[in-house]
């Protein structure tokens, strides 16, 4: 094993949140180390969607304008269509972003990197042990392994986080599975449209469709569930059934909001601070996570830096500036709740839900943060 070497922060995960943390961090002055188990660019299962006009603004403000070579084609969708049951469909107009996971991370890595960031990808956290002065953490590489020290963790590690595990090994986390197929081609849906599917009159399970240059594909928690219904819907703009994709994926999303809003998680011990995925703090309805990824991020590296600064409890610091994005999920949950009602009253009632509750969703952060 090499010897030990020290760092300022570890940030572990190099998503959205882990990209503004240690970008932030560094910024400041601050020995930053970025781990990634994952070569970069590295592709994410996730919709590519900058969601909300508070996620967009967040990324120019901290890493500059979205490059159009980062971005699909099309580059801008115009918005959202609701198919519930047999209704007509209803439409939410909101311009939103469009891109592969691998391009969007890969730039906002590279944002990180300019500013002084140290990158270690291809790299497994094989563990972490807290100690007096900081962390001890274990990386794995192709069977070679490395001792590092740091005296904050920032970890961005996502929904199934080793960081999360190391602090908390007892806590019960129920997840999400949501599955995509891509396939080749085009179906008979505009292309600058996010298409959402609730063919049972209820707010899940469901399925969404959007296109990517020349493929298109459909994600959801509930594909097995719908194949039938998948078939018969999409069968009408051009979809065959039985057809194989070019690549079926999956992802994890932790659901904690319940745990965290009630108290019983907390996404911060000592000096290890938790953002994004791996804490939780995904935005209900949408399960949208770049911006409050981005956001969590940003909190908790203003955490670290100020404890560097003027020496103090870094947990205690970041959990309360965390209240105002706690605040939010907990408004969204409570109209997360009020579809199941909507859907009570029937699938007209529902679709109107959905888009009332979906831009609620896109709008609620500029009012709250």
């Amino acid at each position: 094993m090499a010897d030990p070497q020290v760092f300022d922060v570890f940030v572990v995960g190099a998503g959205p949140g882990g990209a503004a943390a240690a970008k932030r961090c560094a910024e400041k002055g601050l020995n930053t180390l970025l781990i990634e188990k994952k070569r970069l660019p590295r592709d994410k299962v996730c919709s590519g969607m900058v969601m909300g006009r508070w996620a967009a603004q967040t990324i120019e403000q901290e890493f500059g304008v979205i490059p159009r070579s980062v971005l699909t084609e099309p580059p801008l969708l115009a918005g959202h269509r609701f198919y519930v049951g047999e209704e007509e469909p209803t439409e939410l107009k909101w311009p939103t972003a469009l891109s592969w996971r691998k391009d969007l991370d890969f730039w906002l890595v590279q944002g990180a990197l300019a500013c002084g960031v140290q990158l270690k990808d291809g790299v497994r956290v094989a563990g972490m042990e807290r100690e007096k002065a900081g962390c001890r953490i274990l990386l794995e590489k192709e069977g070679l392994k490395e001792i590092l020290r740091a005296r904050c963790v920032i970890g961005a590690d996502g929904a199934v986080s080793i960081v999360r595990r190391s602090l908390f090994p007892e806590l019960k986390v129920r997840f999400s599975g949501p599955i995509r197929e891509c396939y080749a081609g085009e179906l008979g849906l505009e292309k600058d449209v996010f298409h959402w599917f609730f063919p049972k009159g209820q707010a899940r399970p469901r399925f969404n469709v959007n296109h990517k240059g020349d493929v298109f594909l459909i994600e959801g928690s509930g594909l097995r569930e719908l194949r039938k219904e998948i078939d018969e819907l999409l069968s009408a703009h051009g979809f065959k059934p039985g057809s194989e994709p070019l690549w079926k994926d999956g992802c994890s999303i932790a659901l904690l909001h319940e745990p965290l809003l009630a108290g019983r998680f907390t996404p911060a011990l000592e000096n290890v601070l938790l953002v994004g995925d791996a804490g939780g703090l995904i935005l209900p309805i949408t399960y949208e996570g770049i911006g409050s990824a981005i956001k969590s991020g940003l909190l908790a590296a203003d955490a670290v830096i100020e404890h560097f600064e003027q020496p103090d409890k870094i947990a205690p610091a970041y959990l309360k500036s965390l209240k105002p994005l706690l605040d939010v999920i907990g408004r969204l949950l409570a109209l997360q709740s009020g579809l199941k009602i909507a859907a009570e009253a029937g699938p007209r009632f529902l679709a109107r839900a959905l888009a009332d509750a979906y831009e609620e969703t896109l709008s609620i952060q500029e009012r709250f943060l």
